[in-house]
Formats: structure tokens, sequence, C-alpha cells
């Protein structure tokens, strides 16, 4: 308050060379009505600058604001173009140049489509709507025809890349699985369901002479409600990580098809000494000829891959299956327990551990199963009698390149034609369940019963001593007659 009432004379003085306040250049131009002549502090200099500036600024954007208004701003999408906001005096234009504002089709990479093939389908667009409709709604309606176009091209290209090659296979699904699978058989399993009807008398009419083999669902270990997805899946799994079928012509170069019949002979009778169940010893069989398929093995380890494959085969089927020194004792101590344990390991590391893989034990039960539906009265003779043939195969190299469902079908066969000549051995039942008609198994029954009478006079009998007993019928001593000259066509 003191300040306020000293000279305006010094205080006009003093404020060239020092600060000026508020009340001072108002007590100021009171006194002389403006500032002294000369240049102004430069402090307020700048502060009018600035309040020049933002003024300036404020009226740009404000005439910014108005123009954006009145005329179009600057393209925010692709799709809109530059007719993202219109002004109201463009509303109620027409309609006819609204197609012009259409972008280009976008280029797409990583899909191609052959000129010789049709392109894909385009939508009829829809006329614009008469009326003083936004034009704003109608260039959306535009982008959304645009967008559904793409979208629509897109799911109809993959189509066409599939045209005119027909319906899949299962040779094309397989093709980078092992090369020794049957092709000859993947398309017959893709009509398994679709068995041929046969007409009635009065020739109106389709029946299919089928047994129903799953009608009965009172025990639940039939697995009746999917049992048929279990065997379909199983007759895929069988294409998949089979054994080589000429892997003694191409790796191994010091054992032989003898020893390997003599190795599975023996083992044959290890399993009996033991009571281990049939599964076991196919499994055994099947992991034996995996390995040697994959691995170099000389004679002298030949023995230990197989009772290492029939441990490994144990432990995986058997409830109590033998200790590791029982099978060192079988061999009369020829290997040590940590040889087997190390071949252990070896075996199943190059598996990979895969062990449940489908035998011709899998498939055999199923297909006597319909057998026995097929016949007025069942008979445990042809359960014996097909199993017998079934393990004949075992032994035997030749048989490797048979899938292990066509030995089954042929081992059911064979078994019904011993037992029963008066009747066909195959029929629409045992077709439709095992999927093989009877010219696809016409070479493996020839083979089979070429075995089962035993023409090349081979020594090794375990199998055939096994199905001497009384316990299965002696149905080692049957054997079947000759096959009449158009009896599989």
């Amino acid at each position: 308050m003191a300040m306020r009432k000293e000279n305006p004379v010094l205080n006009a003085c003093q404020a060239s060379n020092g600060r000026i306040t508020r009340a001072q250049a108002a007590a100021n131009r009171r006194s002389f009505g403006a500032f002294p002549s000369g240049p102004l502090p430069a402090k307020t200099e700048r502060k009018q600058t600035a309040q020049g500036k933002a003024k300036r600024g404020s009226s740009y954007d404000n005439t910014s604001a108005s123009v954006a208004l009145s005329g179009p701003q600057p393209k925010r999408r692709t799709v809109l173009r530059d007719v993202t906001n219109l002004s109201n005096a463009n509303s109620n234009k027409s309609f006819a140049a609204a197609p012009k504002l259409q972008t280009k089709p976008s280029l797409r990479t990583g899909r191609t489509v052959s000129k010789s093939k049709p392109c894909a389908k385009k939508i009829p667009k829809k006329p614009p709507p008469a009326g003083n409709g936004s034009a704003l709604t109608n260039v959306l309606n535009i982008a959304e025809e645009t967008q559904a176009e793409k979208i629509l091209a897109e799911r109809v290209e993959p189509v066409l890349l599939l045209e005119n090659r027909g319906p899949l296979s299962l040779q094309n699904v397989e093709r980078n699985r092992d090369s020794a699978c049957h092709e000859v058989f993947f398309e017959e399993r893709n009509l398994r369901d679709k068995c041929e009807p046969s007409v009635s008398k009065n020739g109106d009419s389709y029946v299919l002479d089928i047994v129903d083999i799953d009608k009965d669902n009172g025990n639940p270990q039939m697995c009746a409600s999917y049992v048929v997805e279990i065997y379909s899946n199983l007759m895929a799994s069988e294409l998949m990580r089979r054994p080589s079928p000429n892997y003694m012509e191409g790796l191994q170069r010091d054992i032989t098809k003898g020893m390997r019949e003599i190795l599975i002979d023996w083992l044959v009778e290890v399993s009996e000494e033991y009571k281990l169940v049939p599964d076991t010893l196919y499994l055994t069989v099947y992991l034996i000829d995996r390995f040697l398929s994959r691995n170099y093995i000389e004679r002298q380890r030949l023995q230990l891959v197989g009772i290492t494959s029939m441990l490994v085969a144990s432990k995986y089927e058997e409830i109590c299956a033998p200790r590791v020194e029982e099978f060192c004792f079988i061999t009369d101590n020829t290997y040590t327990k940590a040889e087997v344990l190390k071949m252990e390991s070896q075996l199943l590391n190059d598996l990979g551990f895969n062990l449940s893989v489908p035998t011709t034990k899998t498939f055999l039960r199923r297909f006597l199963r319909a057998a026995q539906a097929s016949r007025k009265t069942p008979s445990m003779t042809l359960g014996f009698l097909a199993n017998y043939l079934a393990e004949l195969t075992l032994t035997e190299y030749e048989f490797l390149k048979f899938l292990p469902s066509l030995v089954a079908a042929s081992a059911v066969f064979l078994a019904r034609w011993t037992l029963d000549q008066s009747d066909l051995p195959w029929n629409q039942t045992l077709e439709h369940y095992t999927s093989y008609k009877c010219s696809d198994i016409q070479l493996c029954v020839c083979a089979l019963r070429e075995l089962q009478h035993n023409t090349s006079n081979c020594p090794l009998n375990a199998i055939r001593e096994k199905y001497r007993h009384q316990k299965f019928e002696c149905v080692a001593n049957l054997t079947s007659p000759e096959f009449p000259g158009s009896f599989f066509s």
C-alpha cells in the first residue's frame, strides 16, 4: 500500500530499468495517459506477442471448423475414399454416381487359381434405393457388399481347388506312410458300409442278407455301441508302422529267413511254457520284425532280440509277466540281465514306445464272431482251426506282405472251407464285417492252404504239435480239399 502512494514520475523512470506491476502501469496511465516514448519492457512484449498468436490460432481453428462443415476432409478409410463427411447440400443428390466411389479389389497373396478353372461366382449387386436417402448410408452399404464379395470369394476358392479330383481315398491319405501298404484294398474299405443288396424273389424289393452281430448289448465287453468305430480305426492303424516285407534282402546280411523261423518256433514253445496269452506271441513277432526292419543285427544277438521282444510284449499284455531273470534262464544264461535291459531300452526307444498295434489276433476275434453268426450252430472247431491257421503264418517270412486283417479273413475263409464244403465259405455278412471280397483274399488263401498242407516239408512243428492236443480238438490234423476252378470269381 505504501508503494502506490509514491511519486508516479519516479516509478515511470524506474520502469525501463526493472519490472513494472499492473498497479504501477495503471497509475502511469492515470498520470500521463501512456507510457513514455521508448520500447516496451521485454516481458510485456513477449506476453503480448504470445497473446496475439493465441488469438490468431483460435481464429484459424474456427475457420478450419467451418470449412470442415462445408467441404470434404481428407480420407479416413480406404473403403470410403473422400466422401466420409458430406455437406447437407449434397445429401439430396441422386445415387447414380455412387458406383464410381468403389475401391479397386485388393490383391491377395498366397492364393492362386488356375486359368482353366472357373472363377468364383460373383454376387449380383442390388440396385440403389430410390428416394432422398443419406449418401453416407449408401456408401456404407456398398462397402459392406464389397467386403461380402471378398469373403465369399475366399470361402469358395479352396473348394474350386479341389474340383475334378473325385472323392478323397485312403490311397491319397496314406501316401506318406509305409510304401508296403496294399493300395488295392483302400477303395474297398471306403465302401465297407455300402454292401451290394440282393434282390428278393418278387424282384420289387431289396433285402440285405447281413446278420447283425452287435445286436446283443448285454455284454459290456463287446462294446456294441461303438465297436464299428473301433475296428474302422484299427483297419486304418494297421497301415502305419508296418514291418518291411523285404528287410532280409535289404538290411540284414548276417541272418536269414531260416534263422527267423527257428527263433519264432522256439518262442512259441516259450509262450507255452509260461502259459502266455496268444496276443503276447503275436505282439512279440511284430516287435521282432519291426526292430529288424530298422536295425542291423548280428546272428549272435538275434536270440537276445527275441527274448527282449517277448519281455516287452509280456509287460504289455500279461497280468503277471515273467521276470527278466526267467528269460535269461530260458536262454541257458547266454545273456545277462544287464544285456537284456539294455536291449529293452534300445528296442523301446527305436519303436518310439508305440506298442498299441493291431495284429492278426485282433481282427480274428471280430471275424470269427461274424462267421459264427452266419452258421446255424456255433462251432468251437471253427475257432480252433482259424487260430491254428493264423498262427502258422507267424513263422513264415513271406506273409509279411499281407495285412493282418487280410490274414485273419483268409484264415476264417479256409477254416470254413475245411469244415464244410457244402456251403460257400464267404457270404455277405463276412464281406461286410471284414471289408474284403472273395477275390481280394484269393492269393493269401492259396498261400495259407499250402502252409496248412506243409508242402515245403518244414521241420519246425511247434505250432502243429500245439494244435494236435485234444484241448484244441486236434485241428492240426485236418486238411482242406482243392478249390474249384472258378471258386473266387
